[in-house]
């Protein structure tokens, strides 16, 4: 056993992985626990709070009562007790919307551990650590240096919403999918690219969206295209998790698309992507407003804007579609809130940020801007201020 972990400990990505992926999770549940065990009073001076901290709360207790939040209540209600079933109605929020894999997953461990909150965090934590693994053998796979690929792990661990990756929610179950979608398709495996491709789209949305990216990673392994090779129809294997999902809605509600109606309720309506940036713009003193930390999501969407056109200037065709496709449509909502959790999925960026951060400079201030605003926002988090819950 000794000399396995020594093996295991010697390969350069799973000592990565670990360093990265365990440093920045136990920050979040240090965080989350702080905050639990923290009240607050008024003090007898007047304008002074006085707070005390206390462990005497158990930390199950304590994480449960974290954790219990906004979109995570809609996720551990369809792992509980499935979607709601009735006529499509947009008028109300239902739990339409969220995608059904992580869910699944969630409920087939509940009957090993008889509970939901705490199971999906250790899920995500799971998926988490695979998905750094194999981002960081993607990362040299095309071609970046094991130093790029460390400075990859460190700012998409410390990304300032990254503590989403911790919670039941299935960012990182998606995460993990689209990288080893994009690893498997680099190491020419298309029949699991696709079939993680598939997952991919049973989890998010824009999983779909490794269709076209793949599709252009294929071009340029294999151009010219003729003759044309069977594993080019694994492809078609990845709309096939949101094809599925689409004709259970249909028998439920009788909407295939009611995942995208169902969005209404929340207020997001198809439009032109521009439109949320030039609000901002527009306006660009309100820095936060009602859910929505809006400088943090206006820089997160434009971070993810510029990362896709400087992989296409680079000629990485596959890895740029990727990212500007799935930049456009999140921002096709007309809405910022949750742009920076949505681009944080967003893997490619990290690449680019890793070369940035071949100078010296450049490295630390991404990482430490990176640091400050993730352990401010898994703080905000924590104490439920809604600026950090979406």
């Amino acid at each position: 056993m000794s000399l396995f972990i020594r093996r295991l400990l010697s390969d350069r990505s799973v000592r990565a992985t670990l360093f990265f992926g365990v440093l920045s999770r136990v920050i979040v549940l240090i965080i989350f626990l702080g905050v639990g065990w923290m009240s607050t009073a008024p003090d007898f001076f007047p304008g002074h709070v006085d707070a005390q901290i206390s462990t005497r709360r158990a930390v199950a207790r304590v994480l449960r009562q974290e954790v219990l939040t906004a979109d995570v209540n809609w996720s551990i209600g369809i792992a509980e007790q499935g979607y709601h079933q009735g006529p499509f109605n947009a008028d109300v929020p239902q739990n339409w919307a969220f995608f059904p894999l992580f869910p699944m997953i969630l409920r087939l461990a509940s009957y090993v551990t008889g509970e939901f909150v705490l199971t999906g965090m250790a899920l995500s934590h799971l998926f988490f650590l695979l998905a750094l693994f194999l981002l960081h053998r993607l990362c040299l796979s095309f071609g970046l240096t094991a130093d790029d690929a460390d400075r990859c792990l460190s700012y998409i661990a410390f990304f300032p919403t990254s503590y989403f990756f911790s919670l039941p929610l299935p960012e990182a179950l998606f995460l993990a999918l689209t990288v080893g979608s994009f690893y498997l398709a680099k190491r020419e495996r298309w029949w699991l690219a696709g079939l993680c491709g598939a997952f991919a789209s049973a989890t998010r949305t824009t999983g779909v969206l490794l269709l076209p990216a793949l599709a252009v990673l294929y071009w340029q392994t294999y151009r010219p295209l003729w003759p044309w090779r069977k594993d080019i129809l694994a492809l078609l294997l990845i709309p096939g998790g949101l094809v599925c999902f689409m004709i259970y809605l249909n028998v439920i509600t009788g909407n295939p698309f009611a995942f995208g109606g169902a969005m209404a309720a929340w207020g997001r309506h198809a439009g032109i992507f521009v439109w949320p940036l030039y609000d901002y713009l527009s306006h660009p003193g309100e820095i936060a407003a009602h859910w929505d930390f809006r400088l943090l999501n206006f820089l997160a969407a434009i971070l993810a804007l510029v990362a896709g056109s400087v992989l296409l200037k680079r000629r990485q065709f596959a890895l740029g579609t990727y990212t500007l496709l799935t930049a456009l449509v999140a921002l096709s909502s007309t809405m910022l809130q949750s742009q920076a959790r949505y681009m944080m999925v967003v893997f490619p960026i990290y690449l680019v940020l890793a070369t940035w951060g071949r100078r010296q400079k450049v490295n630390q201030m991404v990482f430490v801007i990176f640091l400050v605003l993730f352990a401010l926002m898994t703080a905000l988090f924590a104490a439920h201020f809604t600026m950090a819950l979406s």
